[in-house]
């Protein structure tokens, strides 16, 4: 994988957690009284518009390890090289990514 890849891989991560920091925010400030909310999913696929319902639990518990995203589980291909899948969830996979191969 090129490094403009591996560029992109890194920018989308940032922008997909910003945006899900937000959307979680968000529940807390209106008090959303739904079961799972509707977050983005992390993957690195360039197209990719796809939603992963998880409760607010569930997203802390990713959000606790600073290096730990999540993808619908037919997305976790794609997180190759950059990422590897450490526990496969329901609706959901949970992946580690090595930040350090984006930044060489």
């Amino acid at each position: 994988m090129g490094d403009a890849a591996l560029e992109r891989i890194a920018k989308n991560d940032t922008i997909f957690r910003e945006a899900n920091e937000h959307i979680r925010a968000k529940a807390d400030e209106y008090q959303v009284e739904i079961e799972r909310i509707p977050f983005l999913c992390e993957c690195p696929r360039e197209d990719c518009t796809e939603l992963v319902p998880l409760t607010i639990p569930e997203y802390s518990r990713v959000r606790a390890n600073a290096s730990h995203f999540f993808t619908l589980p037919d997305h976790a291909d794609a997180e190759r090289p950059l990422g590897t899948v450490i526990r496969r969830e329901g609706t959901y996979v949970i992946v580690e990514k090595d930040a350090s191969l984006a930044e060489s």
